[in-house]
């Protein structure tokens, strides 16, 4: 399982000749799929147009490198419109995550994917700055109990009891020392 924060920055490189073809700038997500559709590659001299990398032409990401068969499989932007690769994406990060009673859980931070698929399959949540700092981060499993929207994300009780602690947290440090 990778996440959005780890995979930008990484170098991508082709396996057929070990050539840089760029670094991962962005991620693009499909909230309405739960998904990762493509990575955003930064721009490389005087290039205008953002250029992508689609999931399916990924052949693996590590920790050190997104690896692809060769850049050929890099598209423009526009191309991937219209080719409606790209279709319903949107934003996770920074939306608010609400429970079906009407408590606030907290802001997306960070989102976990599955690599080979793009499958979104947990969200990192913060409920604060002083709350991250005393008890660490929760991270919220994705199992089909969550709804989408451009401001929130509306997750059923039960998902909540199978939100966990990500660890860390003065906290935690604490009590174990």
């Amino acid at each position: 399982m990778q996440k959005y924060s780890e995979v930008v920055g990484l170098p991508v490189i082709c396996a057929e000749n070990g050539i840089k073809a760029g670094i991962v700038k962005d991620v693009v997500f499909c909230p309405g799929t739960r998904e990762i559709r493509a990575l955003v590659l930064e721009r490389k001299g005087t290039q205008i147009r953002k250029r992508v990398l689609l999931v399916k032409d990924i052949l693996s990401i590590g920790r050190d490198a997104v690896i692809i068969n060769d850049s050929k499989c890099i598209t423009d932007w526009r191309k991937a419109v219209r080719s409606k690769s790209l279709e319903g994406n949107g934003k996770l990060l920074g939306l608010r995550i609400v429970s079906k009673a009407g408590e606030d859980i907290g802001i997306v931070k960070d989102v976990l994917f599955e690599s080979k698929t793009g499958d979104i399959e947990g969200l990192v949540i913060s409920d604060g700055l002083i709350q991250d700092i005393l008890e660490g981060r929760n991270i919220l499993p994705l199992f089909g109990k969550a709804e989408f929207s451009e401001e929130y994300i509306l997750v059923d009780n039960e998902a909540l009891e199978e939100m966990h602690k990500k660890g860390g947290g003065l906290k935690n440090r604490w009590l174990k020392g």
